[in-house]
């Protein structure tokens, strides 16, 4: 039984497809005390509360002395999209401690999961740096961006997944090869999986193709949980959001978010919601209008997401004069910023998009640590956030896995953080049975060659 250890664990979502198909799960960590609480509870007790920079965890490695399979999902937060991005990030270099966990047992393969930020930001540098630091221990490392949505889970969610094997091994990993539809979000870079054209497989056995299936839609996976209820566990929300944002809810549509920045049928505008942000004349209206739909033009600057205008081409454009005193006012109510003695629209509640709702016939956006929180994401059908159970829906997680425990506080926003975290389970299925074709061919060419000598 092939043995495999756990670094940066979470509350589990990568050993989960292992645990199923038979490999031996040995040793986890995390820093995290309700990922641990989370992790003992529904996978194992094998999992222990570390710092990998901490000597205990050290120790720990040194006592395993061997494995088959090193997992880890090395912290993202330094190369994510989602947040700030800077090149001395410490989370950046949190692999290195796997780094030195692998050097010391020496694992026939190792899998790692990162955001797909990872291969793009710092101009790849830190992929460089992965792929050379694995090879000086003698492990060759291909790195695969996936999407959890081609391969069944109702969520768009790409991950960059590291594969590393021996360099005398003979053969290669498989990656698993997308079941269902691929379909690209706008704004997201291509990749080589990803085309308008369907993806079919040859089933060579029965010698009949294969056509993907149906991609997976928030209504597949949550339809039966519309109606807040008890009788689901942890089919709840917090309750805890301003009541500010309750007249926002009633303006945003499927599809929609609040976004002054981006002028398309996708934004609805601050100055829409005028019992929150405040009454614009239809002066004033038409000056935001402008700007918003001529911010990104080339001729007014190069700033990728939008520049300022002079008050003469607002004019020109609008066709309105003598705007002085409407542009002070609407700098005054937080509509406009003035850079330069140029204007342009101050982003929705300082943001470039908040309060989105998705389509209820499409995947989820990718399911965030924050999604408790209206003010990030709504229900499509209904004004309030995703439930927690609704988030563990979309990742893939059964109804029996559960996240909360009251008796060791671990409570509901702990619970979106974990399942925010977490690798989506159907993903980890697909990997693990990876690992186990992989391992059986180069098992079995061990057996002969030693049977040769």
């Amino acid at each position: 039984m092939a043995k495999v250890v756990s670094l940066f664990s979470g509350c589990g979502g990568l050993d989960i497809g292992f645990k199923e198909i038979g490999f031996e799960l040995i040793y986890a960590c995390d820093s995290d005390p309700a990922a641990v609480d989370c992790y003992s509870k529904n996978i194992g007790r094998h999992i222990y509360l570390r710092d990998v920079k901490s000597d205990d965890f050290r120790q720990d490695i040194s006592n395993l002395k061997y494995c088959d399979v090193i997992l880890g999902g090395f912290p993202c937060q330094g190369f994510s999209k989602a947040g700030p991005k800077t090149v001395d990030d410490t989370r950046n270099i949190l692999y290195m401690e796997m780094w030195q966990a692998i050097k010391t047992l020496l694992p026939n393969i190792f899998i790692a999961e990162n955001v797909d930020g990872i291969s793009q930001n710092f101009k790849g540098v830190y992929l460089s740096r992965i792929i050379e630091d694995f090879k000086e221990i003698g492990y060759r490392v291909e790195c695969r961006i996936l999407d959890a949505s081609w391969f069944g889970v109702a969520q768009h969610r790409r991950r960059a997944f590291f594969v590393g094997i021996k360099e005398d091994s003979e053969f290669s990993f498989d990656f698993p090869s997308p079941t269902h539809e691929v379909k690209s979000r706008n704004g997201e870079f291509r990749l080589k999986n990803d085309s308008s054209s369907q993806i079919s497989l040859w089933d060579h056995q029965n010698k009949i193709t294969i056509l993907p299936k149906p991609i997976s839609t928030i209504e597949d996976s949550i339809s039966d949980l519309v109606d807040l209820n008890d009788t689901i566990p942890e089919h709840k929300v917090t309750n805890a959001w301003s009541k500010e944002y309750e007249p926002i809810f009633k303006y945003i549509k499927q599809g929609q978010k609040l976004c002054n920045v981006r002028y398309s049928e996708t934004s609805i505008y601050t100055w829409q919601i005028p019992e929150v942000f405040g009454e614009v004349t239809d002066r004033g209206r038409i000056i935001l209008e402008t700007i918003g739909k001529n911010r990104r033009h080339k001729k007014y600057g190069n700033i990728p997401n939008g520049n300022p205008i002079p008050i003469e081409e607002i004019e020109a454009l609008s066709q309105l004069t003598k705007i002085n005193s409407e542009l002070n006012e609407l700098v005054a109510q937080g509509y406009l910023k003035v850079i330069d003695r140029k204007f342009d629209l101050k982003g929705a509640m300082f943001c470039s998009g908040l309060f989105k709702r998705p389509f209820w016939s499409e995947p989820s956006p990718t399911v965030l640590t924050n999604f408790h929180n209206p003010r990030y994401f709504l229900h499509p059908l209904k004004d309030r956030p995703f439930s927690l159970r609704e988030c563990a829906r979309l990742q893939g997680f059964s109804d029996s896995f559960i996240f909360t425990d009251k008796s060791s506080n671990v409570d509901l926003v702990s619970g979106y953080r974990l399942v925010g975290n977490a690798v989506p389970p159907p993903m980890s299925r697909l990997i693990a049975s990876a690992t186990l074709h992989y391992l059986c061919k180069f098992q079995k060419n061990q057996v002969f060659a030693m049977s040769n000598k």
